[in-house]
């Protein structure tokens, strides 16, 4: 067995990478046993397995060649190191987000290609669809369970070809509005949503389509289909991720009916415009991993949770909310809103912590887990411009630009509820506000300490996933502190 000190100085990585190979799942987490005579006086020592340094290797060389840490996990759990094959003999690279994804029909382990490793283990009726709405992902149960709309049918190809072959008396036309209204929010279009289904019955969805109510966005969407024709009642529910939609189908808990009451249509946003804006991209840490251990009506009762509290946030340093995807928050802070709106931005994620620290504890009371439940921030500003695309801004609004892409990485490359912010944000800050902010990188030596108003290269600090190299270089830091100058107005969650 192997001390961390031998594994640095065998592979010549540091201690935070390490830390992060072992927060990631890619290196076993050490045996703490107690030190032997050569330890000193060090209280206990961690040793790691015997093939901990041919696991790093390969975790240095796969990341040499672009792998995706998914990917490799994925690899390194097929292959331990002492019988992976050489990078020659593997499968060529995983496509694109982009590309179309393989279904998991016959190969057990393909939930894997979708980039979703944590789908293996979802106990519900669940499958994922593209932008196209084709059928990217189903498991077994989206194929046999009578909750599915797709029990019996081939879970392949356009899902609005599977869902015209149900019975009308089984909730054909509750469910085809449900997804429909979930393509219409990611502004799918027409010819690629019903390529393959007949021409009239095409020229029917359209019309469905076209009639289909504009409700204000929720993080999670779910409509209630009332038990008819022999099929039980259920619970749809539809969650948007990066790369897809991901339906899920429960049973109905007994106020189902008031937790599918339809929504008030919302007035459309105003027209796009040039603007000063900060951007604030918050994502839940470990979400696959929470799907995996909760049921998916606790799961999305969590996320529902999550975004009540921090619309709140956001609302109160003047956030406006942009549009949700799934695990994702997204707010945009513009010029006007009181307190400067870039130290809006960092009060809104500050708040944020102890936001979650309450979700946290609630929940830590309910399941009695020592879960942390925390989200991962960035934060960067631009001059961008903001405004409605498309029918799915209806009460939500998209800013496109640097900015928006630039935030979406830092919360991409934040891990355990780390705040990452942009230099370019730090220097436009006015003297008064840049003077009640704390901010710092990792110091070298891999500890727990700070390094404090500095800036480090987002390559050199971010969580061990592959950062494009159009980022590699963005000077980032981590806000550690925000000073309040009223503390009155910091009892009530204000600057």
């Amino acid at each position: 067995m192997l001390t961390s000190k031998e594994i640095i100085e065998r592979t010549g990585i540091s201690r935070a990478t390490l830390n992060n190979y072992i927060a990631s799942g890619l290196v076993p987490r050490p045996q703490v046993l107690p030190p032997g005579p050569e330890h000193g006086a060090a209280p206990r020592i961690g040793y790691f397995p015997d093939d901990t340094v041919a696991r790093i290797e390969a975790i240095q060389q796969r990341k040499r060649e672009g792998w995706s840490i998914t990917r490799i996990a994925e690899h390194l759990a097929a292959h331990p190191p002492a019988t992976a094959p050489a990078a020659r003999d593997v499968a060529p690279p995983a496509p694109s987000a982009a590309a179309p994804m393989p279904m998991p029909v016959q190969a057990p382990a393909s939930a894997a290609s979708t980039g979703h490793l944590w789908l293996r283990e979802v106990r519900h009726p669940a499958y994922i669809v593209d932008e196209s709405f084709r059928i990217v992902w189903a498991n077994d149960e989206a194929r046999t369970s009578p909750l599915s709309p797709l029990a019996g049918a081939a879970a392949r190809g356009g899902v609005f070809q599977r869902l015209l072959d149900l019975d009308a008396a089984r909730g054909r036309e509750a469910i085809l509005r449900f997804h429909l209204d979930m393509a219409r929010q990611r502004s799918s279009g027409t010819p690629e949503l019903f390529a393959g289904v007949p021409q009239g019955e095409a020229a029917s969805l359209e019309a469905l389509l076209r009639d289909a109510r504009a409700h204000e966005p929720r993080l999670v969407s779910h409509v209630l289909v009332p038990a008819s024709g022999g099929a039980p009642a259920r619970l749809a529910y539809a969650v948007h991720l990066r790369d897809g939609v991901l339906f899920a189908f429960a049973p109905p808990p007994e106020d189902a009916e008031a937790a599918a009451a339809p929504r008030p249509p919302v007035e459309a946003p105003a027209a796009p415009r040039l603007t000063p804006v900060a951007v604030l991209v918050a994502s839940l840490h470990d979400a696959h991993g929470l799907w995996v251990r909760l049921t998916a009506q606790e799961y999305f009762e969590l996320l529902n949770e999550v975004w009540t509290e921090l619309d709140r946030v956001f609302r109160r340093h003047h956030g406006v909310r942009g549009l949700q995807g799934g695990e994702v928050l997204v707010s945009y802070f513009l010029p006007g809103g009181g307190q400067g709106y870039l130290f809006n931005a960092l009060a809104a994620a500050q708040q944020t912590r102890d936001a979650m620290r309450q979700v946290s504890r609630r929940w830590h009371k309910r399941k009695s887990w020592d879960i942390e439940l925390t989200m991962n921030v960035g934060i960067d500003e631009g001059q961008e411009w903001m405004g409605g695309v498309g029918s799915a801004a209806l009460g939500a609004v998209r800013v496109l630009g640097d900015a928006p892409d630039r935030a979406e990485q830092l919360s991409r490359s934040s891990r355990l509820g780390t705040i990452l912010l942009t230099r370019s944000l730090i220097g436009k800050l006015p003297p008064e506000d840049l003077q009640r902010v704390t901010y710092g990188v990792p110091a070298p030596d891999g500890s727990e300490a700070r390094v404090l108003f500095t800036f480090a290269r987002l390559e050199e600090i971010a969580s061990p996933s592959t950062v494009p190299a159009r980022f590699a270089d963005l000077a980032v830091a981590e806000l550690l502190d925000l000073k309040t100058t009223n503390p009155e107005a910091a009892a009530n969650g204000a600057p």
